[in-house]
């Protein structure tokens, strides 16, 4: 690719038309291209701590697909396969041509690792440049949100003189300014990736509403989800927990009040949990829900003893007004209705108004209204509301992830696809090299095994045989 159309592209992500006026409250509101850099920087500084052995792996899981299932047939067939072959206890050739045999499997599969790895990995960074430059149709172009690397390398080229901070910088403002556009596009329901030429490529009226409607529906089946747990699972083990405390309230307060105080005094929380797990053995033929309430206060976790120490503070105080709580009502019925009607006020009622919400979303976008029109709808909702369940949901941010991780996945499969037929098709030149490179490797190696000395062993034995029968007649 030319350097001129590298500059188009970096310009003009996914040809957007420069008369596109965008909504004036977006930048405010609803993106803020510092959050999105933020995010950047702080996968960097993970990266930089991590061990060898997890950038190993992470480098492995990149590559997921036909370069993974290579690597573990190689592993199969250079490790394992030779145990088998050597110590066969059916087998009823002699040991050496067994052991000869045996290492043919380590040699096999290190050159088909070379072999195959050695192209299935330049054929995937070859299917990622085409992505990003916009070689392929909708279906796997990336043009809208390029990768890192696939700018930095972009930048180099514009900019030869430009020192490696100022290209990082550059590379960060860039992905944020795509993502910005990304955002925009989909607001206006016009999503317009970009051709290896630089025109435009727009995604189809169709599809767009399909991943639209996607979304909401993945939100809605979600928001569906915790509502059957909220009254199949939480209402339930409320009023469970509650019942444990209304009927032995005394025990309950000595002894989380005697941990309470306990942790107030010490600077090690994590003799709080060792006191835990001796009332736990104490009590292990009490209440099962009291048990349950240890192993709650165990599941509390902290960086340092003074995340552990807040960590444990906060459950205490929380099972000391949960105790008052349930203990507060004056009968049983009262008690049962209270807990009820807290739920519906607090998760239930909210959970409702949220998918009715979802599926009026979804009506709107069946009626062609756009992305932006929706997340007006959305916000004049949430301002009414303080808390409200679809406070944070942005639907264009949905969408754009989702329109990213489906750009992903199709790319997946046709790395997939073109690894198993690349592989395929390395199978004659694997094979013929090592038909070359194996009897070569034994004869430098292992001489005493090599098929070179057999003939000169055959001969030798059978002269003694001729020399034998001489003898004897």
């Amino acid at each position: 690719m030319k350097v001129e159309s590298i500059k188009n592209n970096l310009n003009t992500p996914g040809a957007i038309p420069p008369k596109k006026k965008y909504r004036a409250n977006f930048t405010s509101s609803r993106f803020n291209p510092a959050d999105y850099i933020s995010e950047i920087k702080m996968e960097n500084e993970i990266k930089d701590f991590m061990p060898s052995a997890v950038k190993g792996m992470k480098r492995l899981c990149d590559n997921m697909g036909e370069t993974q299932n290579i690597i573990i047939n190689a592993l199969g067939t250079g490790l394992v396969a030779p145990i088998f072959i050597k110590w066969n206890p059916l087998s009823k050739t002699d040991e050496d041509t067994r052991t000869y045999s045996a290492w043919r499997q380590p040699v096999s599969a290190v050159l088909a690792v070379v072999t195959q790895v050695g192209v299935t990995i330049p054929f995937n960074k070859m299917i990622e440049n085409r992505a990003n430059s916009g070689f392929y149709d909708a279906k796997y172009n990336k043009t809208l949100f390029q990768d890192d690397k696939f700018i930095t390398k972009q930048l180099k080229q514009i900019y030869p003189y430009a020192s490696k901070k100022q290209i990082e910088e550059m590379t960060k403002n860039k992905m944020a300014e795509q993502y910005q556009n990304l955002i925009h596009m989909i607001q206006d329901n016009k999503v317009i990736m970009s051709k290896e030429d630089g025109s435009p490529l727009p995604l189809d009226d169709k599809k767009f509403k399909e991943l639209v409607e996607n979304v909401i529906q993945k939100k809605i089946d979600f928001e569906n989800g915790e509502l059957t747990k909220c009254k199949e699972i939480t209402i339930p083990r409320k009023l469970k927990r509650g019942e444990y405390y209304r009927t032995h309230k005394q025990e309950a307060l000595n002894i989380f009040n005697d941990l309470n105080n306990k942790l107030e005094k010490t600077s090690n929380p994590q003799s709080i949990k060792s006191e835990v797990k001796r009332l736990k053995k104490q009590y292990k033929n009490g209440d099962k829900e009291l048990i349950a309430i240890f192993n709650d206060i165990l599941g509390r976790r902290g960086n340092d003893d003074a995340e552990l120490k807040i960590a444990l503070k906060d459950k205490l105080s929380g099972i000391l007004r949960d105790i008052d709580y349930h203990t507060g009502f004056s009968s049983t019925e009262e008690w049962k209705k209270g807990i009820i009607k807290y739920e519906i006020d607090s998760r239930i009622n909210p959970l409702n108004e949220a998918i009715t919400h979802l599926k009026e979303m979804k009506k709107m976008i069946a009626e062609n209204q756009t992305v932006g029109q929706i997340e007006d709808y959305l916000d004049e909702i949430v301002t009414q509301q303080n808390e409200h369940r679809l406070f944070k949901f942005k639907l264009s941010k949905e969408v754009a992830a989702e329109l990213q991780k489906v750009v992903k996945n199709n790319l997946k499969a046709h790395k997939q696809i073109t690894g198993l037929i690349v592989s395929f098709l390395m199978l004659p030149i694997s094979c013929s090299l090592l038909n070359w490179c194996y009897p070569r490797f034994m004869d430098a190696v292992f001489p005493n095994l090599s098929n070179k000395k057999h003939p000169k062993e055959i001969k030798s034995l059978v002269n003694q045989a001729n020399n034998q029968t001489e003898v004897k007649s």
